[in-house]
Formats: structure tokens, C-alpha cells, sequence
């Protein structure tokens, strides 16, 4: 059989075919990720901050003695002008708000600190006396927010249950705010290997089913804007995804969702029948987290008590002038349902999938709540 070489626009073809072997085989010899063959979607169905209420006793064994656990709550008779209820603030010889100038309180927020050793996480290096285990994992991961905060009453939740400010706003403003949305894309999301996670908003808020949650394989759009564009390098493992450290944004529109900030971000997902369930973790400002509280008066939430019990327990970014840190590790729990993502002009980029990511269908998550009554 004789072979046949052609010269045109004088580069001969086996030359042409030598460059064309070279960029498919290349990319392979320099470890270059595969090309994504698999992009699921997703759209979050439930946020909250994640909470670990195994035993309350040995969570926060001063508070367990009182039976009147809700006085932090409905005892504060916060008031716009500061001049009644649990705080005073004085400024300059003046009365203000405490919600106001929760640094000028008088009063100590005497909170009592999660001493429990459990609770969910990442390990962000944080020190080894701050440390808890996580329940799933079984490492030592670091979570501030839940030390200074598990005691109060409102955070004795446990899945399906938020806690309750959260759950509110959640379930109140999710007709009117744009969803956020997940993609997974990688060469077989049905097997382990590297993924690429990207976060967006939905220009349209999400669709509800007949029972009050978010329908799933609905079709939304993705907000075009780059602010809450994240695209994030990860794998999958065992049924698991995971992420690499990294800083994640989204903006958000509900009371108490106004945007998820985490530095030094970490993530863990897995596949459940008919959804995701995991959780993020990092580091977030903590000025900006408690101002959920402190920017209205709330018999939901003792602002002054959550400003102070934050600013004592915050871990990691040091102000260079005061020396206080500004940021504080905190853990969301999320749950997702499958969805169609599509461009503004109409491409479809990632389909609706119930398939386990790796092949793995975890049993569903049972949760025993010690506050049911």
C-alpha cells in the first residue's frame, strides 16, 4: 500500500498531521484536566448556619440548668431609642442606641460559650484549643461562630429545622430574591475524579412545589454579572465533593442572606435520593454577619449579646491598628435540587441530574432534634 503526502500553501500534510497529534497528546503528557464532558445543575433549596445539638447538656451545661432558656430573647425589650430593656449605651454622656453602639453597652452580654466538642466544620489552622470534631468526618475543624453563638435558644435546631431567624427570612423572601445556583462539570461525574464547581445567581427566584420547597428540574437562567461568579477547582471522592481553599461571594437580597462571604473557603457535598447535602466553611467578617441583628430591633435576636459574644471569639484577621480580629470561622449547612441552568441566550449549560455524584447515593440524613417536643 503506498502512502500519499499532498503540499498545499507549502506546508506538507504530514506536517499538518504531526502538529494536530501533537495538540491532542500534549495537553495529556503536561497533566491538563480533562475536558468536561458532564455539567449537572443544581439550585439551593435550604441555607442555614449549621448547628449540632446532640446533647444540649454537654453542649452548654450552665444554660441546661435554667429552665427559662428564652430569656435572652423575649427579655431584652430592645427599643430604636435605647432607653429601656436589658442594654444602655451612653455616648459622649448621652444616651443611644445599643443596637447603635453595641461597643458603648454597659452591660455584659454574659453569654455562655458552646464547651461541647462537637460540631460541623473544616480545619482552617486555626489553634488546637479552638478546635471541635467534626461528627461526619471525625477532624478537628475550626467553627467560632458556633462556640459563641450554640447556647442561645434559637440555634437549638436541627435539620430539616433552620435556625429560626434564618428560617423565616428563608422561607419569607425566597418568592422575590434570585436563586443561587450550582454547577458541577467534570469528564464522568458518575466516577471519582477532578471537577470544576462554579457558583452563580439566577436572574428569577426559584420555583416552589406543592409542599413549600423548591422544585426540582426547573429551568433558570444565570445571572450574567460577575459578582457572584465563582468558579472553583475540586474532585470527587468516594461519593464526596470537596473543593480547593478559595474565597467565595454571592450577593444576596433576603433580611438576613445579604451576601455569603467566605475566605479560605472549603466545601463537602454529597448525593442524596433527589438532592445535595453538605456544607461550606471559611472565615467571614464578623461586623458584617452580626449586622443582620444589630441593624433592627429583634425579639428574635439579641444583637448587642451576638455583637459581643463575636467580637470575643472571632479567630483570624487581626485589625494592623486595634489587633482585633475581624473575621471568625463559621460553617453553613445547604441543601440543592436538581435544575436546568441556561445563558441569557437560551444555551443550556448544565441539565438536571438525580444520578449520584460518583455513583454514590448516600442514605438520607437522620436527624434526632432534642428540642422536639
Amino acid at each position: 500500500m503506498r502512502e500519499h503526502s499532498t503540499v498545499r500553501n507549502g506546508v506538507h500534510s504530514g506536517t499538518v498531521l504531526v502538529i494536530a497529534a501533537t495538540a491532542v497528546i500534549l495537553p495529556l503528557l503536561l497533566g491538563a484536566p480533562p475536558a468536561a464532558a458532564e455539567t449537572r445543575g443544581y439550585v439551593i433549596s435550604w441555607f442555614a448556619t449549621a448547628t449540632n445539638n446532640p446533647d444540649f447538656v454537654q453542649n452548654c451545661p450552665q444554660e441546661a440548668k435554667d429552665p427559662n432558656r428564652v430569656k435572652y430573647i423575649f427579655g431584652m425589650g430592645l427599643t430604636a431609642e435605647g432607653g429601656r430593656g436589658r442594654y444602655h449605651a451612653v455616648v459622649d454622656g448621652k444616651a443611644v442606641p445599643p443596637l447603635n453602639y453595641p461597643d458603648a453597652a454597659k452591660e455584659d452580654a454574659d453569654w455562655e460559650p458552646v464547651v461541647g466538642k462537637y460540631a460541623y466544620g473544616f480545619d482552617l489552622g486555626g489553634p488546637e484549643a479552638n478546635k471541635f470534631t467534626d461528627p461526619d468526618t471525625h477532624e478537628k475543624v475550626d467553627n467560632q461562630l458556633w462556640r459563641a453563638l450554640g447556647c442561645n435558644f434559637i440555634f437549638q435546631a436541627t435539620p430539616p429545622r433552620a435556625p429560626y431567624f434564618q428560617e423565616e427570612a428563608w422561607m419569607n423572601f425566597i418568592d422575590s430574591s434570585p436563586g443561587w445556583a450550582i454547577e458541577v462539570s467534570g469528564a464522568d461525574l458518575s466516577k471519582d475524579g477532578p471537577v470544576t464547581v462554579t457558583l452563580d445567581r439566577t436572574v428569577r427566584h426559584p420555583e416552589r412545589d406543592a409542599l413549600g420547597g423548591l422544585r426540582s428540574d426547573v429551568t433558570y437562567v444565570l445571572d450574567p454579572a460577575p459578582r457572584s461568579h465563582n468558579v472553583l477547582s475540586g474532585e470527587i471522592r468516594d461519593g464526596i465533593l470537596t473543593i480547593k481553599p478559595a474565597f467565595i461571594y454571592i450577593e444576596g437580597d433576603m433580611t438576613w442572606y445579604s451576601e455569603i462571604d467566605l475566605k479560605d473557603a472549603h466545601m463537602r457535598m454529597h448525593s442524596e435520593p433527589g438532592k445535595l447535602v453538605g456544607y461550606w466553611g471559611g472565615y467571614t467578617d464578623w461586623h458584617k454577619w452580626v449586622y443582620q441583628c444589630t441593624s433592627r430591633p429583634a425579639s428574635e435576636c439579641d444583637g448587642v449579646g451576638f455583637y459581643r459574644a463575636l467580637e470575643k471569639l472571632a479567630d483570624s484577621d487581626p485589625d494592623p491598628v486595634t489587633g482585633k480580629n475581624r473575621a471568625i470561622s463559621t460553617t453553613w449547612r445547604l441543601e440543592a435540587v436538581p435544575a436546568f441552568l441556561a445563558t441569557t441566550d437560551g444555551k443550556v449549560v448544565a441539565t438536571a441530574s438525580g444520578t449520584g455524584l460518583g455513583g454514590i447515593t448516600h442514605a438520607p440524613t437522620v436527624a434526632v432534634d432534642p428540642t422536639a417536643r
